[in-house]
């Protein structure tokens, strides 16, 4: 991955987003451009058995009914991690996220991102928090311990969670960097990338109409 030195300037609302190709955890390819043509909710995260990350896609998957009636939204889920360790992080019943889901399936798509290639694309870089030493303890542990089987090591190091609001167009409208590994874009802005702001749109229509009917009065006038 690309360290913070590496990174000119971040991307920025109207950029173009980069093209990416990173495979699932059923092991098929995906390209981000294969997208064209669909609004998209892109979201950047640590490692697949990550509990604080398991909060954030635990939230936007409460939020799903609400999304689902927007055919046109595509969710990316986009994981910091290998191909295996991602489709454990999804299917072990023990790991946080379908844990926190009940042992739903995973609803959207999941990709990985082992050498981060696809985050420094979207200059996210190697920004991340320090840890507690009570967090780095327990990583330190696990990847030491022999015994323990049911999770794949731990990075030292936590990645703080990205998501990006991308129009058909492929042009970025809105971005969260969170400062937390717990924030994640508000469902309202989400909803207003889907449809617009209401007051703009009931003032275009009336715009619109009086527009309609002042033509037809002055046509009459004639």
């Amino acid at each position: 991955m690309a360290h913070d030195s590496d990174i000119t300037a971040h991307l920025k609302i109207g950029d173009m987003v980069p093209d990416f190709t990173l495979m699932c955890n059923e092991g098929k390819t995906h390209h981000l451009s294969d997208y064209r043509g669909k609004k998209i909710l892109l979201c950047f995260y640590d490692y697949a058995h990550c509990p604080k990350c398991a909060y954030s896609v635990g939230n936007l998957m409460g939020h799903q009914k609400k999304l689902a009636w927007a055919s046109k939204l595509k969710v990316i889920t986009v994981f910091l991690t290998n191909k295996d360790i991602l489709h454990d992080g999804l299917t072990n019943k023990n790991a946080p996220i379908p844990r926190l889901s009940d042992g739903s399936l995973y609803p959207f798509l999941a990709l990985a991102d082992p050498d981060g290639e696809a985050a420094a694309s979207f200059r996210l870089g190697n920004k991340s928090i320090i840890p507690t030493p009570r967090e780095v303890a327990f990583k330190i542990a696990r990847r030491n311990s022999n015994k323990n089987k049911v999770f794949p090591p731990l990075p030292l190091r936590n990645f703080l969670p990205a998501e990006f609001l991308i129009d058909e167009n492929g042009v970025i409208v809105d971005i969260l960097r969170a400062k937390k590994a717990t924030e994640f874009m508000a469902m309202e802005r989400i909803q207003h990338f889907l449809l617009g702001d209401p007051q703009e749109k009931q003032s275009n229509r009336k715009s619109r109409m009086s527009s309609i009917f002042g033509s037809s009065v002055r046509s009459f006038k004639l």
